[in-house]
């Protein structure tokens, strides 16, 4: 992992989820962000570069969803990997038709995240 990348955003309104992505993560030594929800999330992206989002699908506030709209539309190369507890194959389908990079359901083995993760670093040229 480079230490040249920008940091993960993380956005989750579950404060143990947000710590759990961070950990794992961080022992991949990736530089991380927090955010618990999408409106906190877009303030962050406004201010400060990022080479992915992951996202809940379900936010207290703006859902998961709308977020990856907006980031769709204002950081159309921005990766967003989207999570959720409550996956079905029509929504997975949904997320990527919206713009989504990947989609993971809850829970996922920490090795998934990494691997999603590691091809999003890929496509940023580290």
């Amino acid at each position: 992992m480079s230490n040249s990348l920008p940091p993960v955003l993380i956005v989750d309104d579950e404060k143990n989820m947000r710590l759990s992505l961070k950990t794992i993560l961080v022992d991949e030594r990736y530089s991380v962000r927090m955010a618990e929800s999408a409106e906190e999330a877009l303030s962050m992206l406004g201010q400060e570069d990022f080479f992915m989002v992951i996202t809940d699908a379900r936010l207290g506030g703006m859902s998961g969803y709308e977020l990856l709209g907006k980031v769709h539309t204002r950081w159309p190369d921005l990766p967003v990997l989207m999570i959720t507890a409550y996956a079905t194959p029509k929504l997975a389908v949904e997320a990527i038709k919206a713009g989504a990079f990947d989609y993971l359901a809850k829970p996922f083995a920490p090795e998934e995240l990494l691997h999603a993760v590691a091809r999003c670093s890929e496509r940023h040229g580290c």
